[in-house]
């Protein structure tokens, strides 16, 4: 039914100099559909492991750590919040390079954000590349265009083209690996925590037997 469905499908969008921003843009761009998807999966993952992280920090009560990141609307504020947490709980000689490691993860976020708020584009001639639209510049033209007696399609697009960046699979596996070794960082991190909590409870029944 795939290649059927998408024939008779007429996608939804825009077109900008060649480049059609619409829901089958990446259709035809497996491989960087593949590394944007890998993008998402790493942050899904390091995500998790801050709940982890934030959970091992509040002695192991991961249903409350779940219910304080859930009050939270955003990446920037959740992880903003484990960040507070551990200035506040950990060991004065770990506050540091924790402080460091939440603060690229908020970097990271601010990437990621930028990844899944855009609507992206291919043109046809040029399959190295795809292209991302924020959705904010997009918007804002969109909420001027009804003040607009007079709406010259022409330059309504060609003033969303400061806004189009290409991206080659190069790019985005660069953001991937980004991604990546952060992601074994935070799992380290993680980890170390765990033992930690592990070695003090360890302690802490030996002491009181």
């Amino acid at each position: 039914m795939g290649n059927n469905y998408l024939g008779k499908y007429m996608p939804c969008g825009i077109e900008v100099e060649g480049i059609s921003f619409n829901e089958l843009a990446l259709v035809n761009r497996p491989e960087h559909a593949a590394v944007l998807g890998r993008i998402f999966t790493s942050w899904s993952l390091i995500e998790s492991s801050i709940t982890a992280l934030l959970g091992l920090m509040m002695h192991g009560d991961h249903r409350a750590a779940l219910a304080v990141l859930e009050s939270f609307n955003s990446n920037n504020s959740r992880v903003q919040a484990v960040r507070k947490i551990g200035k506040e709980v950990l060991d004065a000689s770990l506050r540091e390079d924790f402080d460091a490691l939440m603060t690229e993860v908020l970097s990271y976020a601010r990437e990621r954000n930028a990844i899944a708020h855009s609507l992206w584009g291919s043109h046809m001639d040029k399959p190295e590349f795809v292209y991302r639209m924020p959705m904010a510049a997009l918007s804002s033209k969109m909420v001027e265009a009804p003040n607009n007696p007079i709406v010259d399609a022409e330059a309504f697009t060609s003033s969303l083209k400061k806004d189009i960046a290409a991206l080659s699979v190069a790019d985005l596996e660069r953001t991937e690996q980004k991604g990546r070794d952060l992601l074994l960082r935070v799992m380290r991190e993680t980890t170390n925590k765990a033992y930690s909590r592990a070695l003090e409870i360890h302690i802490g029944k030996a002491a009181a037997a």
